[in-house]
């Protein structure tokens, strides 16, 4: 008889009586005292057979081989390197597959071996879900005695020895964590989250798992609550006696900017959304100086157009007619002239200042926002229809008590100049036009649009940059 070996090893079961080299020796041996032709020997190594059911490159090629004729059956350590469920067991031999295990009394080239083999994929099988209980309830018990269990690590953490020495625990990674805190300090600043993943990509920062980071994997992490250190057990986050989420690790943020990024970056469907997708579509295509520019007729705002004749460019135009109002110097320009001969002043001007923003914030007292965060949460809870009423109650009258004590500490404001590291050339190269809007607006240049000469004549001189504009308006203020 012709038999294709066949041996897999998963993570979980590492031992050197399961080895793969361990498993090998005993096929070979096995052929040789039966007298079979041993094909070749096909391994699956970190496979799970419960995750992977019967998709693995191994199992495949196996079951190509025998199904072309390659070999007549499959052998194995043991029934449970090949399957772990009653039901794959039957696929495969409803398929035609013959399988042999080499340290089992099972061969299903035999009536009885058939039928045997049924039965112990039974027991296989509950073994299997009691493995899976067993990991399930050791690794919420790690989570709260607060052990880092294993697994994929959040992003921004690193796993380490625990302080006392027993079991692991979570630590900021040096190198991710800064990436978090310079994502989150970009969105709270007004970039998009989508500029910022183009940014990183661009300067070859790589997420941990993926090539390149998407716009969903940066708005994953910023709203996650692992960035608080905070971790869940089936789902639920871990809390306290008071109904305060557990912080088991260090916070990679601040739960005020937590919150304020999931205000920022709320991907949550709002009802009628679909009713303004004209309205979205508008504002995705705003011009680089929509709102920023005036009628030197009129001093109404002018709009951008699309000009079906001429050139067919789009064009800033007055609205004084749409308005209901006369503009005796109404203009039209195209947008592309206008915007490039802004960029060029703006740039020639203050291209080479460092760019410096303005941060004014309340210091909140510290735990105040987690406690409005678990009202909230509690508050929600109670409209369940399981709710355990008298439980959430008390919770809730406690939360409320800690609130009036942390509301009772006196706050104090915050307004911070903060050095962005960066030139203003420099941002404008990076942003998209959103983020080239915001560094018009916070720069304070007042943009100023002259008539034409003469109609159809383009003349750059019609523009002009007045950085002082602010100061003379607040100078003017004061007196």
């Amino acid at each position: 008889m012709r038999v294709i070996g066949y041996t897999r090893l998963s993570r979980a079961s590492r031992e050197e009586s399961t080895s793969i080299v361990r498993q090998r020796e005993i096929i070979r041996k096995t052929c040789d005292a039966r007298e079979f032709e041993l094909v070749e020997i096909v391994e699956d190594v970190d496979v799970s057979a419960t995750r992977s059911r019967l998709d693995r490159p191994g199992l495949n090629e196996v079951r190509r081989r025998i199904a072309a004729g390659e070999a007549d059956a499959v052998m194995v350590w043991r029934l449970d390197r090949l399957v772990r469920s009653v039901v794959d067991v039957g696929v495969l031999l409803d398929d035609g597959l013959q399988i042999i295990s080499a340290t089992e009394n099972l061969d299903t080239t035999s009536i009885m071996g058939r039928a045997m083999i049924e039965i112990l994929q039974v027991f296989a099988s509950m073994e299997a879900k009691t493995i899976g209980i067993r990991v399930s309830a050791s690794q919420a018990h790690l989570r709260q005695i607060g052990r880092w269990p294993g697994g994929v690590r959040p992003y921004g953490y690193r796993s380490v020895l625990h302080p006392d020495g027993v079991g692991r625990a979570l630590e900021p990674d040096p190198d991710e964590s800064a990436i978090v805190r310079r994502m989150a300090d970009e969105v709270l600043g007004g970039s998009s989250v989508y500029a910022v993943a183009q940014r990183l990509n661009i300067e070859g920062i790589a997420p941990r798992r993926s090539a390149t980071w998407s716009p969903t994997s940066i708005q994953r992490i910023l709203r996650s609550d692992s960035a608080l250190g905070r971790v869940k057990i089936n789902g639920e986050l871990l809390r306290d006696d008071v109904g305060l989420p557990v912080t088991a690790w260090t916070p990679l943020l601040a739960l005020s900017e937590v919150e304020r990024l999931r205000e920022i970056t709320d991907w949550t469907p709002t009802p009628g959304r679909s009713a303004e997708t004209k309205e979205g579509l508008r504002k995705r295509a705003t011009r680089l100086l929509s709102g920023l520019l005036a009628c030197p007729g009129c001093g109404g705002p002018l709009v951008v157009k699309s000009r079906k004749g001429s050139t067919g460019k789009p064009i800033y135009a007055c609205q004084a007619a749409a308005r209901g109002q006369v503009c005796s110097r109404g203009v039209a320009v195209e947008c592309e002239r206008v915007e490039g001969e802004v960029t060029r002043q703006f740039l020639a001007v203050v291209g080479t200042f460092g760019v410096v923003e303005a941060r004014s914030s309340i210091r909140e007292v510290a735990g105040l926002a987690g406690v409005e965060e678990a009202i909230r949460d509690t508050t929600e809870r109670l409209r369940t229809a399981d709710a355990d009423l008298p439980v959430l109650f008390e919770r809730l009258m406690l939360q409320r008590a800690e609130r009036e004590r942390l509301a009772a500490l006196p706050t104090e404001p915050v307004v911070e100049m903060v050095d962005t590291g960066e030139t203003f050339a420099e941002a404008w190269a990076r942003e998209d036009i959103t983020g080239r809007r915001r560094v018009l607006r916070t720069s304070g240049v007042e943009i100023n649009l002259a008539p034409a000469a003469r109609r159809g004549y383009w003349d750059p001189t019609r523009v002009t940059l007045d950085f002082a504009a602010q100061e003379r308006a607040a100078a003017e203020r004061e007196h």
